[in-house]
């Protein structure tokens, strides 16, 4: 094998090596990132409470919920 061939060769397995590395690594990145994403949109947190509220006004006073 000549020597450029070996040199490319060991780069491609090292770039191997680090891609693997990384591809682990980004599981435990993403969960740091959804738990961050949960903080901004909480849009489906307010639709919740706002149906709730309503379930109880309703519940209180039927009658004028109508």
């Amino acid at each position: 094998m000549t020597r450029s061939r070996a040199f490319n060769r060991f780069h491609r397995f090292t770039a191997k090596k680090r891609r693997l590395s990384l591809r682990a690594a980004v599981p435990n990145l993403q969960d740091d990132i959804r738990s961050g994403n949960e903080a901004v949109n909480h849009r489906e947190e307010l639709h919740q409470r706002a149906w709730q509220k309503d379930l109880m006004l309703e519940l209180i006073d039927p009658e004028e919920s109508y």
